[in-house]
């Protein structure tokens, strides 16, 4: 079995690929893998059914998530359980994962009241009960966005609890691991108090596995840059920490070797839950225990085989594990690594050029992974991970290290934390720097997960080839794999069909249109949100629904954005998107508020302003729009709203806007024949539109409502449903449906919600 144990991993990670598809593709998969390795490899036929069986037992143990997404809600309900989780401590709030006594897994949040702060029974361990009530969970309502209930699900926890009052909940007792999670608070407040802002935020996040202090603006240069990695306790930090360590106790305390090795064996499965038990700090935690094992036994395995033993062993432990991308990351980047270990030999090649195929290898192997979950990747990050990745080793890591050592002398961590915070800081700033003249990231869209396999079988034969110093084959193959991802960023471009998808935002309007073959994106409206105390523009719909929509379609510029009128649930994204994006025009009416217009100019000055009003005609490049109204100021937004409608396929739609009924009366006076097939209903549903005689003049079939859940204004109305009823129009909301996609090509056109009926809320 030398050298083969990593063979089952890959039989696991087909059989995890292939959970959610047709079983006959499973069978067929299996087929081709039997013949690989008997034509090919010429393994045993023993090896081959026990993969075979191996591979069965895997897809069914492999656990699968809910189809369907509702959750039940409910008021002044009791659960009992026990906190199997580390009880995570903010100023705001208390979080941690309870295993109910039905055996549910459930997260559990009380939000701290300023006269309520004796919360510390919520304790690892400890048998509770708790009243509250349960609550919807956030699910994906467009594409492209965050579902916060799949990610839930892939922690096997099924719903979320909020303790409603501190004061009648009970909790006793602990466990011994709270003594662990103690000693890891003990320490993130004694460094809190003893350094800088700046150097505490990367202590905690680079030795005890709390990203939540870092900001957000260098998480996102990170992952732009493919640097994500070395925000994460990786198996680098644990070596390091581990070599420290042993040395400590071979030279410090002058242990023999036996002793320090029995030492490490006892102690490093304690760091996972100090480092706040991510499954890369489990990885090589694990990996190092497997290690020292393996010098006291006669047994011999190779470093695959001593991964794959602790990559089957998490899995064996938590199945959930496999969903975690942090673990597909890890084990894919150490796999990848320790497979190609001769194209990296240190005996033939410097320093520099390890360096670069390490981190080459590195991004290849983790390239599908991160397109299917970010869309995009920065091919220049090779070049950045030479410099970065040094400094980390070299520097950051182990200057925190002393830092954290040190504690017990405050001069010196005085020093330290002063040398590290002004250095890190210039770095920092050096890498913003480079963020902003270095080319824009590939963007190239969600990796289709159907790709996932011919994509890996590329780049092993790549990898094969250039272990064997077959270079022709090897580029051959690599070049291969740069086709494949261009031929999934240029898809669009061949796709005969185009969409009108109405985004979900709540209360707002945002309206994409992609015609066939990607000739033209427009949009019509880009809505947003105000803070909190309603001070400014929020950042929350475009970085939550548009940003991610955009970037999951692979879509990098907007040939015109249409904007009906300035109300902030029409507007409040413009701006982001303008920051973000390469917009060529924006359209309004000649009554479009100035201010409003100007401060868009001062955000991006390179778009083209074009206005149009009542009769005329509004020629785009690969699209015509006749426009319906205004034809004067009316003194009011919502009655200047830019009425418009184009034919997508075999349908035409009405964009309204937040037009009102008097500007629907003039709409019919001055165009009696106008018939349409989508009617974009006006105002979110409100009863200042949408009159019996607006319909009964145009006769939709359908009509398409943008409106928020449980809105505070009660729209739709019940007066509008029931003149579309009294019409026969069908009706599809956004706050029923999710995102509404109508897709089209020159012939015909289909709509349809983005959320399935079983899993609407």
């Amino acid at each position: 079995m030398y050298q083969q144990l990593h063979w089952f991993v890959i039989m696991y990670a087909l059989a995890f690929i292939v959970k959610d598809t047709d079983k006959g593709v499973i069978a067929l998969l299996l087929f081709i893998t039997v013949i690989y390795f008997y034509l090919f490899r010429r393994y045993n036929k023993k090896l081959i059914l026990a993969l075979l069986l191996f591979g069965i037992i895997s897809f069914h143990y492999i656990p699968s998530l809910p189809s369907t997404i509702h959750t039940e809600t409910s008021t002044n309900t009791q659960i009992s359980g026990e906190i199997i989780s580390a009880v995570e401590h903010t100023d705001r709030f208390v979080r941690f994962e309870l295993a109910s006594q039905t055996n549910q897994h459930i997260e559990v949040f009380y939000f701290i009241n300023q006269s309520e702060q004796n919360i510390s029974t919520f304790k690892t361990g400890a048998n509770c009960e708790l009243n509250g009530e349960f609550q919807e969970v956030p699910i994906s309502r467009n594409p492209g966005q965050f579902d916060y209930k799949y990610y839930l699900a892939t922690q096997n926890i099924q719903s979320q609890f909020i303790i409603q009052s501190f004061a009648p909940s009970n909790c006793q007792g602990q466990s011994p691991l709270q003594k662990i999670y103690q000693l890891r608070n003990t320490f993130l407040e004694k460094s809190k108090n003893q350094v800088s802002e700046v150097t505490f935020q990367w202590l905690s996040a680079l030795l005890f596995g709390d990203r939540d202090q870092l900001d957000e603006g260098t998480i996102k240069l990170f992952q732009t840059w493919n640097l994500s990695h070395l925000l994460a306790i990786s198996g680098l930090h644990v070596g390091l920490l581990l070599g420290i360590f042993y040395f400590v106790l071979l030279f410090g305390f002058r242990l023999t070797i036996e002793k320090s090795q029995l030492i490490l064996l006892l102690t490093l499965p304690i760091y996972p839950f100090l480092a706040g038990g991510a499954p890369s700090v489990w990885r090589a935690s694990l990996l190092a225990i497997v290690v020292i094992i393996m010098t006291k036994i006669p047994i011999r395995l190779a470093s695959t085989d001593m991964l794959s033993i602790v990559f089957l062993v998490m899995v064996w432990l938590d199945p959930y594990v496999v969903y975690s991308l942090a673990f597909q990351f890890s084990f894919s980047v150490t796999y990848g690594i320790l497979l190609s270990r001769k194209i990296v030999n240190p005996s033939i090649l410097g320093y520099t050029w390890i360096l670069l195929r390490i981190s080459l290898i590195s991004m290849l192997v983790i390239l599908p992974l991160q397109l299917h979950h970010f869309y995009q990747f920065q091919p220049l990050s090779i070049l950045i991970n030479l410099l970065v990745i040094p400094y980390f080793t070299l520097f950051v890591l182990p200057i925190l290290l002393l830092i954290l050592a040190s504690s017990f002398s405050p001069k010196i961590v005085t020093v330290l934390d002063q040398i590290f915070s002004t250095v890190h800081t210039l770095i920092l700033d050096s890498l913003n720097i480079m963020d902003g003249i270095m080319p824009a990231a590939w963007l190239v869209g969600s990796f289709p997960s159907t790709y996932f396999l011919p994509y890996y079988v590329i780049l092993y034969l790549c990898f094969y080839f250039w272990d064997k110093d077959q270079l022709k084959k090897a580029v051959l193959s690599g070049v291969c794999v740069i086709m494949l991802l261009i031929l999934i960023s240029l898809k669009p471009y061949f796709d005969r069909y185009g969409y009108i998808t109405v985004l979900d935002i709540g209360q707002g309007d945002a309206i994409v249109i992609e015609l066939p073959y990607r000739k033209a994106v427009y949009m019509i409206d880009a809505g947003g949100t105000l803070s909190s105390d309603f001070s400014q523009a929020s950042k929350d719909t475009f970085e939550q629904v548009i940003d991610p929509f955009f970037k999951s379609k692979g879509i990098s510029k907007i040939n015109a954005i249409m904007l009906s009128h300035a109300d902030h649930d029409h507007i409040g994204s413009v701006s982001f998107i303008l920051e973000e994006y390469q917009v060529d025009q924006i359209i309004t009416s000649p009554f479009f508020e100035k201010d409003t217009l100007a401060d868009f100019i001062d955000t991006n000055r390179s778009f083209h302003h074009v206005t149009v009003k009542e009769g005329e005609t509004l020629n785009l490049e690969h699209q015509q729009f006749q426009v319906y109204y205004p034809s004067r100021d009316q003194s009011d937004k919502n009655e200047n709203s830019l009425v418009v409608s184009s034919k997508f396929g075999s349908q035409k739609w009405l964009f309204t806007g937040d037009v009102g009924k008097s500007g629907e009366n003039e709409i019919i006076q001055q165009f009696p024949n106008l018939d349409v097939d989508i009617l974009k209903v006006a105002h979110h549903g409100s009863n200042s539109s949408t009159s019996e005689s607006f319909l009964k003049a145009i006769k939709p079939e359908l009509a398409v409502i943008s409106v928020g859940q449980n809105n505070r204004y009660n729209h739709p109305h019940q007066e509008v449903l029931q003149h579309l009823n009294n019409k026969g129009v069908r009706v599809l909301r956004t706050d029923q449906s999710g995102a509404i996609i109508y897709k089209f090509s020159d012939e015909s056109g289909t709509i349809s919600p983005y959320l399935p009926y079983d899993k609407v809320p």
